[in-house]
């Protein structure tokens, strides 16, 4: 190398060394580790990016740019600060003396921002639909080595200033940079996408509601414009959509509600067919793509159509195999059938039959049910009754099982030593049982009970749910100090059997020796919880759901959320009449413009919520609303003339959700009556 050459490589190097000496100071700074800061220096150096822009200076020219609708400068900025993943997650990261690259970003400045360029928001989109592209184009195949971790965290931080713009539902830009941004996180490995739920659990619900119709429209639009069909770009967009539902789950920032997508729940969409793709991929389509593998998008209504195909499935299948069997063998029922007496005798006829059907393997037949003695033929009516009178028993406090809170009005399992494991595990495949057969059932668990049968473990906020004056005990221990004072020892005193007070348990070895302070709390509480939840109710819960997954184990029964899951046992709170008029069906010389009608509407719409309640089992023989609501009932609800005018009170076919009223010809009797026999309506037996 001549002396001249080398001259030239010592000015390079040195301009080299200038150029990052210049940079780096401001690039740590901002919270970059010296690595990071090194590398972005080097790309300033380089002109592959662009150094941070001044966001206080960007607002000021905007500011002026409006009042002069000059806007030429700021548009410059403008594109300086879009023109890469690492200048614009940097510009985001104002010098601080505590510098450190975790530091949450600055949503607010974020919004202050964005406003600041609203009047150029498509100029905005645009230059950020080019640094997804870029960003997106440079990206590595799956087989290449994937880029440091410093460009991740950038970018990371980039794509979620991207995301939280307030455009990102508007017109087609707004879309066609939606659709860039899902294609780059979709070739992102887990890791990077688990960073990006993370960053999405800090947004507020006005953020994530955005993002959310963003998506959802643009899943709409998709779906109508490949005429019906699942492709790539939708699954792509599910999957995006995901991420957000598991930042919702973490933050709570919306209801998980906000995530049903009503082209999936309406009865256009053939939701059987996405079940038996999702059940045996490639039998219908070339794709193995279900919206089952995202059961977010559903709703109860819709999961519950789900597990009807499951359960009609098994349930054929039963019941023609006991053909066949009493077709070659003769003597088999192809029904389940239940004959069993009332109270005091009902929940011991029902546990010895329902413990012969699982030894025989016949529990997922058709339910009949005949209570002995009586007339009712069970075409659904005898059943529901049944169910009802079932849970009443083994509910009842006497009985030892349950304990019912007075604060919550909620049944909790009793912590015992007397075992009752058959009795719970009967509890358990009779909730089932009514899942299976299409009943609701009407009782009050904790939403922690429907939470344990999904796989969850217990926190402290569920004790809320299950025993509230120990949880805000627990809670003001955690959140005041002087712990030590209280006198507390890793001891607690829980109800014994009958009739033999209380007990002392120690949550740990040498308990009673084990004094609570400021240090172990934490460790106390934990504990607590884990006994009052978990240890001390044990068996009774495993038996509890040894029989519920006798009948509910199947794949369809993980579609739902444990608050789903607790609407498809005991039905929802909506009393809908409004809806249900609008379903009726009339017969016997009644139409809905008859004048006995219109009075019932107009009573019905005036009853308080507990005598609707009271007027619903009447005439359906539960008072609990089924999940797709009152619109939904099966058979559709029918008013019949009960012949003319008189004394004699309205009745009702349970089993035909059917009622029979007399055509009476003033307000004051139909509401009279009405009111009168809607207050005794138990008891099952042909009219």
């Amino acid at each position: 190398m001549s002396q001249a050459d080398e001259s030239a490589q010592q000015v390079k190097g040195q301009a080299l060394k200038d150029g990052l000496a210049r940079e780096f100071p401001s690039l740590t700074a901002r919270g970059l580790n010296p690595n990071a800061a090194a590398a972005v220096a080097l790309k300033i150096y380089y002109r592959k990016v662009k150094p941070a822009v001044d966001l206080k200076q960007l607002q000021e020219i905007s500011a002026e740019a409006r009042h002069s609708q000059q806007w030429q400068s700021a548009l410059t900025v403008v594109q300086d600060l879009f023109c890469s993943p690492e200048t614009l997650a940097v510009s985001f990261m104002p010098p601080c003396a505590a510098a450190e690259m975790s530091r949450p970003l600055n949503r607010a400045l974020v919004e202050q921002v964005f406003t600041s360029l609203s009047a150029v928001q498509g100029d905005v989109l645009t230059a950020m639909h080019s640094l997804v592209h870029y960003a997106l184009v440079a990206w590595p195949a799956d087989d290449d080595e994937p880029p440091d971790q410093h460009y991740q965290a950038l970018l990371l931080r980039a794509i979620s200033i991207v995301l939280l713009n307030p455009w990102i539902d508007d017109d087609q830009t707004g879309r066609r940079l939606l659709v860039k941004l899902m294609a780059l996180v979709g070739s992102w490995a887990p890791p990077l996408r688990l960073q990006l739920v993370s960053e999405c659990a800090q947004w507020s619900s006005d953020e994530m509601q955005r993002l959310i119709i963003a998506v959802e429209q643009h899943l709409t639009i998709t779906y109508f414009e490949n005429n019906n069909s699942i492709d790539a770009a939708t699954h792509q967009a599910v999957k995006f959509l995901a991420i957000i539902s598991e930042a919702n789950d973490q933050s709570k920032a919306v209801s998980y509600s906000n995530f049903y997508l009503d082209i999936l729940n309406s009865e256009d969409f053939d939701v059987k067919r996405d079940y038996v793709n999702w059940k045996r991929p490639g039998l219908l389509t070339d794709s193995d793509f279900s919206f089952c593998q995202y059961p977010f998008v559903y709703d109860p209504a819709t999961k519950s159509d789900i597990l009807a195909f499951e359960n009609t499935g098994e349930m054929q299948e039963q019941f023609h195999h006991a053909i066949f069997d009493s077709f070659f063998r003769g003597g088999a029922c192809p029904y389940l059938v239940l004959r069993v007496r009332r109270s005091p005798y009902l929940v011991n006829d029902t546990l010895l039959q329902i413990q012969n059907a699982s030894a025989n393997n016949t529990l997922k037949r058709p339910l009949k049910v005949q209570f002995i003695g009586e007339q009712g033929v069970d075409e659904g009516g005898v059943q529901k009754e049944f169910f009802q009178l079932l849970m009443r028993d083994m509910f009842d406090p006497d009985y030892g099982m349950f304990k019912l809170d007075e604060d919550t009005r909620m049944y909790w399992f009793r912590a015992s030593k007397i075992d009752m494991s058959m009795e719970f595990e009967l509890v358990g495949t009779m909730i089932g049982l009514a899942i299976y057969n299409s009943h609701l059932l009407e009782f009050c668990f904790p939403m922690l009970t429907y939470r344990k049968l999904m796989g969850h473990k217990p926190t402290l906020q569920d004790l809320n749910g299950v025993h509230p004056t120990i949880f805000h005990s627990l809670h003001k221990l955690l959140t005041q100090d002087g712990a030590a004072q209280l006198g507390l020892v890793f001891q607690v005193e829980q109800e014994a059997d009958f009739g033999e007070g209380l007990e002392t348990v120690d949550l740990e070895a040498e308990g009673a020796n084990t004094p609570v302070t400021d240090n172990n709390k934490q460790r106390y509480v934990d504990l607590y919880v884990h006994h009052l939840l978990e240890t001390s109710i044990q068996r009774q819960f495993d038996a509890f759901q040894r029989g519920f997954k006798r009948l509910c184990g199947g794949p369809a029964l993980k579609l739902f959320r444990p608050e789903e899951l607790e609407k498809l046992i005991c039905g929802g709170q909506n009393l809908d009449f409004i809806a249900l008029e609008q379903h009726t069906r009339y017969d016997d010389g009644f139409t809905a413009h008859s004048q006995a009608v219109q009075w019932f509407w107009k009573v019905v719409h005036g009853l308080q919520p507990e005598q609707q309640k009271q007027l619903l089992f009447f005439v359906t023989g539960s008072d609990r609303v089924p999940i797709k609501g009152l619109a939904s009932l099966t058979p559709p609800f029918t008013i019949s003339r009960a012949g003319p005018h008189s004394d004699r009170l309205p009745t009702a076919h349970t089993c035909f959700n059917h009622l029979l009223l007399p055509d009476y010809q003033d307000l004051q009797s139909l509401q009279k009556l009405l009111l009168l026999s809607i207050q005794n309506s138990e008891g099952f037996g042909l009219m």
